[in-house]
């Protein structure tokens, strides 16, 4: 039978992340380039790391909005 004890609650944590001059994937240390190229925050498959992931979490400090696509397009 299955333990009880299960995760009720979840604590959220924001982290800052610095870019030199453009933001996009290939700057971020989020990505991981091991055998893919991959986002450690949302496992998505990056196709072009010059731009930003569809399901970036990143908020832009200037306009409170996410940068990813998927969010834009909402």
């Amino acid at each position: 039978m299955a333990d009880k004890s299960a995760t009720l609650t979840y604590v959220k944590r924001t982290v800052e992340i610095s870019f030199t001059d453009s933001v996009c994937c290939a700057r971020c240390p989020l990505m991981e380039t091991y055998s893919r190229k991959q986002c450690r925050a949302t496992a998505e498959y990056i196709v072009d790391d010059r731009t930003v992931g569809g399901w970036c979490p990143l908020v832009n400090p200037d306009t409170g909005e996410m940068d990813g696509i998927f969010y834009q397009t909402i």
